[in-house]
């Protein structure tokens, strides 16, 4: 069967035409050292590679919230030391005022003493992180105490997200810290800040009953103080916890991205050289079948 120029054109073409195209394929791989770069190159890989990777992105984004939690908890648990640190000098004090040894004019000097306690205590409990209220719950633009006293927060929980199925909360529901609940007010008990105002007045006004009552009282409120710090050292640990186990899953997600998508450098080197060669040998000899000889001419 005889074969048109048209047709040697064509085949000589299409010849050309592959041997470039796997050429460029392998260029491509050894530029970016990547075994998938186009769908076409590996469905199945290229579908497992989109996972893996939809699921590193998820993770560094539960590692950011981990990092906040962090930082929002530490923050809490700083306040909650320095209020304990607080209580335990007004205690100190109060002791001291109420032996009767002291008179009058040395209660009243130590009174000062116990307000700026009272004014450091409203301090710690407006701390904030990223600019957000640590204690106050969802009202995290409002300081969680007022100057006079008055808890200003509610009681909302604030929950991020540290894995796929996993809410962790990360703030304190800080009411029962400084208010006495129902139950404490039948117990006699008092918020903070109150517990705190009846030392100052018993001191300046010379109570002696005063200053035992708020004693007492001083006692119960740094036992809520502990109970919160150990509420926010679990939480701590459990926020630990799940940072190692995001560390290691992004450890393994990542390593079976590589072993998807990633190319052995000394295999597409070598099939890049193979390709440039093939295709280096296909131009030269369909260079010679596309030229006319005399018998092609005479024909």
């Amino acid at each position: 069967m005889r074969v048109s120029e048209r047709q040697r054109y064509t085949i000589a073409a299409g010849r050309v035409e592959s041997a470039k195209s796997d050429n460029t394929r392998d260029l491509e791989s050894v530029a970016t050292q990547k075994r998938i770069n186009h769908l076409s190159d590996d469905p199945i890989g290229a579908g497992q590679a989109i996972r893996d990777k939809y699921r590193i992105g998820n993770v560094v984004q539960f590692q950011k919230n981990i990092e906040f939690s962090k930082g929002f908890i530490d923050r809490s648990e700083s306040a909650l030391g320095g209020m304990q640190d607080l209580l335990i000098r007004a205690k100190e004090l109060a002791v001291n005022m109420a032996n009767d040894t002291n008179d009058g004019l040395a209660r009243n000097s130590v009174s000062k003493e116990i307000k700026q306690i009272m004014d450091e205590m409203a301090s710690l409990a407006n701390t904030s992180y990223a600019n957000r209220f640590v204690f106050s719950g969802f009202r995290t633009q409002t300081p969680a105490m007022s100057g006079d006293g008055k808890y200003l927060g509610d009681d909302g929980a604030i929950f991020l997200q540290v894995d796929s199925n996993d809410f962790r909360q990360v703030n304190l529901q800080a009411r029962n810290l400084f208010e006495a609940s129902a139950d404490e007010r039948a117990q006699a008990h008092f918020n903070m800040m109150d517990c705190l105002g009846i030392l100052a007045s018993g001191l300046q006004t010379d109570n002696k009953f005063e200053i035992q009552k708020a004693m007492d009282e001083l006692d119960f409120q740094s036992q809520k103080v502990s109970t919160y710090q150990a509420t926010l050292g679990a939480v701590q640990n459990g926020l630990a916890a799940a940072g190692k186990r995001l560390a290691l899953d992004e450890e393994l997600v990542r390593t079976d991205l590589s072993n998807v998508q990633d190319a052995d450098v000394f295999k597409v080197s070598s099939d890049f050289q193979r390709s440039e060669q093939i295709l280096q040998s296909t131009l030269l000899a369909s260079n010679k079948l596309l030229q006319p000889s005399l018998l092609n001419f005479m024909q």
